[in-house]
C-alpha cells in the first residue's frame, strides 16, 4: 500500500480510489470509439479536499487537458470528450488525477503498475497513467472471426498426401539450381539443423514432402477438433522449408501442389466450415525470387541484375549490386521498400495484385509477418485493399507486445486503433499463461492481465486475437510448461537431444489442459499449432517444426471436447467477460449474456458459464459469491440455482448466490450455472 504525508496529514490507498475496469469509476468501460464522452469518478474516503482535477495527456503530443472534477453522489465527478485524431482514426489517452487539499497540499492518483487498467494508488509525484484507447468509430472485425477456433499448420510437416508430386517438386527445384534441397524419405526423421558435408552454413533446404492434398484429406480430423480457421505458413514458392524468402507471390511452391490444389483446399475447407488464411510476407522476399533473382534462376530481369529491372525501385541499394538493405541483415532476404509505388502496386492495391488474387481464389485473409516493420500506411492500404475485395476478409498481425503500446521506428504504432489489423498473434498471453500455470505469478497478478487486454484493445480486436500457447517461432508448450530449460542459451544438437522426463511430460500435460481450458474460456480465438492437439515436443527452430507425430494420444479428447463446448456455446465466443482471482492459486474465468444478449448486443440467449483452474499440485476449496462478481449481476446469475459440470462430473449446488467447490490438484472444470 502506498502511503507518505501531505503536510500534516498521511495519505494512503485507503483515502482514495478509482477503479477503471469498474462502471462506477468510468464509462464506458474500456476502449472507446473517438467522439465518446467519458464519465470518470473518485471516490474520496475520511479526507477532507479542496477539490481534484482530471489531467489527461494526448499520446503524440506534450500538453495536457485539465479538467475540474465537481461533487455528485458521493463521489468526485468529471466528464471527457474523446474528440478524433487529427488524422482520423483512433489515439491512445493517458490520464491521473490532481487532489488538492485546504492547506494547498498537492497529491496524485494514477494506475497501479505493470498495468494501465484497474484499481490505482496514491502518488506523491505525478504518477503512472490509466489508459483510454480510442478507436475508430466504424472499426469492425467479420462475425466469423471472432468465434472461430484456429489450427495452424507449417505445411511441410503436417501430412503427405501425394509423395511423388513432392518428388517432382523436389526436381523442379534441382532442375533450376537449387542443388541444396532434399527430401527425407522417411517422414518421422528428424529435421536438418547443421551444415551438411561440403557445405559452410546450415540450411533450411530440407523437406519431408507434407502438402496442400495432405491438409485437404485431413479436414474431417480437424473439424473434429471443431477448427473452423486455418492459418498457413507461407505456401509460395521458395527455396527453403519455410518459405519466408518468398520467390514467386503468385506461384505455390511445387512441392507443395499446384494452385489448383490450393483452390480446392480452399473450397472443401469452405464446405467443411474451415476457412483459410495466408502468411503474407511482404517486408523482405527472397533473395533467390523473382524479383531480385541474385542467381539468375528465373527469365525474368531482377533488380539484382540490372537497373532496368521492374522490381529495381523495390530495393534500396547502397552499392549496386551487391550492398542492400536487408531483413535483420541476412543477405538471402533483402527488405522490400513499401513506400514504392510499383510495389504497393504489385502487392497491395492494384487490381491484380497479390493480396487480392488470392482472395479472389478462395483464402479468407492474411497473417502480416513482422507486421512491425511494415508502416502503418501500408498496412492501412492493405486493409482498404483486402476489404474492397471481400468485406469479411480478415488481417492478423505478427505482434509481439501489447499492440496498443508498441512503438517501432521512433512513433507509437497505430495498427490496433481500427484503421490497419483486425486482430494479432497474442504471444503475452502465452508468456503469462505459462508464468501463472508454473507458478511464477499468482493469480492475482494473471487476473490483472486479463483485465488489461480486455480493457485496452478495442472490442472487435480483442474478441478476434489470436490466443496461442505454441508457435513455429517459440518452444512448443509441451516441452516448457514443466521443465526451466533456457533454449535460447542452448546450441541446437543440445536441442536436438533435449528430452522431458516421463514425470516432467507427465506433469507438462497436465497443465496444457488447463491452458487450453483458458484459451478456449476467453475472448479470442483459441489457436492450436499442429501437434499440440497431440502432446508434440519440441524447441526451437527447427525442432519445434517435426513432422506431426502422435506422442499422447489422451489429451485430443480433451480439445475435442472443448471444441464442441465453444461451438455450441455462443456466450464463449462473444459473451461478456470477468476474470476472478478465488485465491492466491485459483483463476476463474466468467462468461455470461444479459437479458440473452452478447457483448456485442446480439441475441444469443441467457446463457453464464465458469470456468475455475487450479494449477498447483494440492486441492483447493474454493467459495465463489456469485451476486458480488458483478457492478450490475445479470439476470441468469441471480437466478442461478445449480453449477453443472461440462468437463467432468463434479455437479455442484449454489445457495444464496454461494458456489462452494474442491478443486482437484492440476485441474480446470467449467460449470453451466443454471
Amino acid at each position: 500500500m502506498a502511503q507518505f504525508m501531505v503536510g500534516d496529514r498521511r495519505v494512503d490507498d485507503r483515502c482514495v480510489m478509482h477503479d477503471s475496469s469498474r462502471e462506477m469509476f468510468r464509462s464506458p468501460l474500456g476502449a472507446v470509439p473517438c467522439g465518446t464522452e467519458l464519465r470518470l469518478a473518485l471516490e474520496v474516503r475520511d479526507l477532507q479536499v479542496a477539490g481534484a482535477t482530471l489531467c489527461v495527456k494526448r499520446d503524440d503530443g506534450d500538453e495536457i487537458d485539465r479538467v475540474e472534477m465537481w461533487a455528485e453522489e458521493g463521489k468526485l465527478q468529471s466528464r471527457y470528450l474523446v474528440t478524433p485524431a487529427e488524422r482520423g482514426g483512433g489515439k491512445l489517452l493517458w490520464y491521473w488525477f490532481e487532489i488538492r487539499l485546504p492547506d494547498a497540499g498537492v497529491f496524485y492518483y494514477g494506475c497501479q503498475p505493470p498495468y494501465p487498467v484497474g484499481p490505482g494508488q496514491v502518488s506523491a509525484d505525478v504518477p503512472p497513467a490509466f489508459q483510454i484507447t480510442a478507436y475508430a468509430p466504424d472499426f469492425d472485425t467479420p462475425d466469423w472471426a471472432k468465434s472461430a477456433i484456429i489450427y495452424q499448420i507449417f505445411p511441410d510437416r503436417f501430412q503427405r498426401g501425394d509423395l511423388e508430386n513432392a518428388r517432382r517438386g523436389v526436381a523442379y527445384h534441382q532442375s533450376i539450381g537449387r542443388s541444396d534441397i532434399f527430401l527425407h524419405e522417411d517422414f518421422d526423421e528428424l529435421p536438418l539443423y547443421e551444415a551438411r558435408p561440403g557445405q559452410l552454413a546450415y540450411s533450411p533446404s530440407d523437406m519431408f514432402g507434407g502438402d496442400l492434398e495432405g491438409i485437404r484429406q485431413r479436414l474431417p480430423y480437424l473439424a473434429s477438433l471443431g477448427v473452423t480457421l486455418i492459418y498457413l505458413n507461407p505456401v509460395f514458392e521458395s527455396d527453403s522449408n519455410h518459405r519466408y524468402n518468398t520467390g514467386d507471390y503468385l506461384k505455390v511452391d511445387p512441392i507443395l501442389g499446384s494452385a489448383d490444389d490450393l483452390r480446392r483446399l480452399f473450397a472443401e475447407a469452405r464446405a467443411s466450415g474451415i476457412r483459410v488464411i495466408l502468411d503474407g510476407v511482404f517486408s523482405h522476399t527472397g533473395d533467390d525470387s523473382r524479383y531480385f533473382n541474385k542467381y539468375g534462376r528465373y527469365d525474368e530481369l531482377g533488380a539484382y541484375q540490372s537497373t532496368d529491372s521492374p522490381y529495381f525501385s523495390w530495393y534500396e541499394f547502397s552499392e549496386f549490386p551487391d550492398h542492400y538493405r536487408s531483413w535483420w541483415g541476412f543477405d538471402t532476404l533483402p527488405e522490400v521498400d513499401e513506400e514504392d509505388p510499383g510495389w504497393r502496386d504489385f502487392v497491395i492495391s492494384g487490381e491484380n495484385s497479390v493480396m487480392r488474387h488470392w482472395l479472389r481464389e478462395g483464402a479468407a485473409g492474411y497473417r502480416l509477418d513482422v507486421a512491425d516493420e511494415l508502416p502503418d500506411d501500408a498496412i492501412a492500404a492493405m486493409r482498404t485493399a483486402i476489404k474492397e475485395t471481400d468485406p469479411e476478409s480478415f488481417l492478423l498481425g505478427e505482434v509481439w507486445e501489447d499492440a496498443t503500446q508498441k512503438e517501432a521506428f521512433g512513433r507509437r504504432r497505430t495498427y490496433a486503433l481500427g484503421h490497419g489489423l483486425d486482430a494479432v498473434m497474442n504471444y503475452p498471453f502465452l508468456k503469462r499463461t505459462i508464468e501463472f500455470l508454473k507458478g511464477t505469478i499468482d493469480a492475482d497478478l494473471y487476473r490483472r492481465f486479463l483485465l488489461h487486454q480486455q480493457q485496452v484493445y478495442p472490442p472487435p480486436m480483442y474478441y478476434s486475437l489470436m490466443n496461442l500457447m505454441s508457435s513455429h517461432d517459440v518452444c512448443r508448450q509441451r516441452s516448457v510448461l514443466a521443465s526451466e530449460v533456457d533454449a535460447d542459451s542452448m546450441s541446437r544438437p543440445d536441442q536436438a537431444a533435449f528430452q522431458l522426463s516421463e514425470d516432467e511430460y507427465a506433469q507438462a500435460g497436465k497443465r496444457q489442459r488447463l491452458a487450453a481450458a483458458i484459451q478456449y474460456s476467453l475472448p479470442g480465438m483459441p489457436t492450436i499449432y499442429y501437434g499440440d492437439e497431440v502432446g508434440m515436443t519440441g524447441l526451437l527452430d527447427p525442432f519445434n517444426r517435426r513432422t506431426w507425430t502422435v506422442q499422447d494420444a489422451q489429451i485430443t479428447s480433451w480439445y475435442e471436447l472443448l471444441g464442441r463446448l465453444r461451438n455450441s456455446r455462443p456466450v464463449l465466443a462473444t459473451g461478456y467477460a470477468s476474470f476472478l482471482a478465488i485465491n492466491s492459486c485459483v483463476l476463474g474465468v466468467l462468461r455470461y449474456t444479459a437479458d440473452g444478449r452478447d457483448r456485442f448486443g446480439r441475441t444469443v440467449g441467457a446463457d453464464a458459464l465458469l470456468m475455475l483452474v487450479n494449477p498447483t499440485d494440492a486441492p483447493q476449496q474454493v467459495a465463489i459469491d456469485l451476486s458480488v462478481v458483478l457492478d450490475g449481476s445479470a439476470d441468469i446469475l441471480r437466478q442461478a440455482t445449480t453449477a453443472r459440470d461440462l468437463t467432468g462430473e463434479v455437479d455442484a449446488e449454489l445457495e444464496a448466490g454461494w458456489l462452494t467447490i474442491t478443486l482437484e490438484p492440476c485441474s480446470a472444470q467449467v460449470f453451466e450455472l443454471r
